[in-house]
């Protein structure tokens, strides 16, 4: 009995462990000026990603203070996955669009290279009086396991692209930032929860143990 419960706790703590380093979220940094003149910022804001190694992922755009989509023309952001699957994108806001969901490996150009995967802006083209727009969520759907690719540039692996006008008093630059990974992924609530129940029942178990050795 007490082998079956050491083989359970152990089998929990196993499957948190493999759901964190799946499912946990990610935070990609943007924090490489790819605009032509430098657009003066050291970070542009954050990607997060959640559900790698599965098929969704969700993706969360948060951009920092006085940077924003750029909304001139028809600017993008740009990502690409492991094997280019063919993939559905949802969630969008409607001044959001998919110019391109199969792969194809040509679909953003910048200083960055090439993409796999584009999200367009669809609102007015103007930066003039609707610098507002400093959030974007959306959701990735595929085939199989999906995970964000990285291009080399500069010898930082760039996993994700996002076209922002950036403001400094009354000067507003545009182009493109890239986000690298500065850190681990962070497991999400539920997977802490999964991860502490089964530390819990090894702790109980050995605690077991050594009574019973002090008994005998």
């Amino acid at each position: 009995m007490k082998t079956f419960r050491g083989a359970i706790a152990l089998a929990a703590l196993t499957a948190a462990l493999t759901t964190a380093g799946a499912a946990g979220a990610t935070t990609y940094v943007l924090n490489v000026d790819g605009c032509s003149s430098g657009c003066g910022y050291s970070n542009y804001g954050t990607v997060d990603v959640t559900g790698q190694g599965t098929g969704t992922l969700n993706f969360d755009i948060e951009l920092a203070t006085n940077v924003y989509f750029n909304q001139a023309g028809q600017p993008d952001e740009a990502f690409s996955l492991v094997g280019d699957p063919t993939i559905t994108v949802s969630g969008l806001p409607s001044t959001f669009g998919v110019n391109a969901v199969q792969p194809s490996g040509t679909n953003h150009e910048s200083s960055f290279g090439d993409f796999g995967y584009e999200i367009q802006w669809l609102g007015p083209p103007t930066n003039n009086g609707s610098l507002g727009v400093q959030s974007l969520q959306f959701t990735v759907t595929g085939p199989g396991a999906l995970t964000l690719d990285s291009n080399l540039v500069g010898g930082k692996n760039i996993f994700f692209v996002v076209d922002v006008a950036a403001v400094t008093g009354d000067v507003v630059k545009t182009g493109d930032v890239g986000a690298t990974l500065t850190g681990g992924g962070i497991p999400e609530p539920a997977t802490w929860a999964m991860m502490i129940l089964g530390m819990g029942g090894i702790g109980a178990m050995a605690r077991r143990r050594r009574t019973e050795l002090a008994i005998a």
